[in-house]
């Protein structure tokens, strides 16, 4: 992003108001971001998302009714050109592959320092998929295991036996 370029438009789907409030405070604090609507659950992101055709999507994983995936992909199917990056608490293996598979651009966690939050914000704008540092080996290791596992399952009888 050059200086000439005008800021990218963001959208929070959080279902915790004060921390959504404060994410929409960050993100308002950066001349190269521009906040252009919250939602509180998943269905409303959807609608928000899809009139305000925004240019990054911060998603809450963990949400009362549609949860984070289901409206991850959900955006997915809009055919939405937004970056979407996960932020959420969840730490879990399985939480982030199933949140990569179902499309994420990214998977932050909200324990993120706010300047690093707006840096991989800038990143994932850049078309980079940006996740948490904590969080890579968990992956790497999340997908070998799955990868062994299926070659084991594929593996001939008479090697099994």
């Amino acid at each position: 992003m050059t200086e000439t370029d005008p800021p990218s438009s963001v959208i929070v789907i959080d279902d915790h108001p004060l921390f959504r409030k404060g994410v929409c405070q960050l993100i308002a604090l950066s001349e190269r971001l521009r906040l252009v609507g919250e939602a509180s659950s998943g269905e409303e992101g959807l609608a928000l998302a899809r009139s305000a055709d925004p240019d990054l999507i911060l998603l809450d994983l963990n949400m009362k009714g549609m949860n984070g995936i289901d409206t991850l992909r959900a955006l997915r199917d809009a055919d939405l050109a937004a970056r979407i990056i996960i932020l959420t608490v969840s730490d879990a293996a399985e939480d982030l592959v199933a949140a990569i598979r179902a499309g994420a651009d990214g998977y932050l966690l909200k324990d993120t320092e706010p300047e690093d939050l707006l840096e991989r914000m800038s990143e994932a704008l850049a078309g980079r998929i940006v996740i948490d540092d904590s969080l890579t080996g968990l992956l790497a290791r999340s997908l070998r295991d799955e990868a062994q596992s299926a070659e084991r399952s594929l593996a001939p009888l008479t090697e099994r036996e």
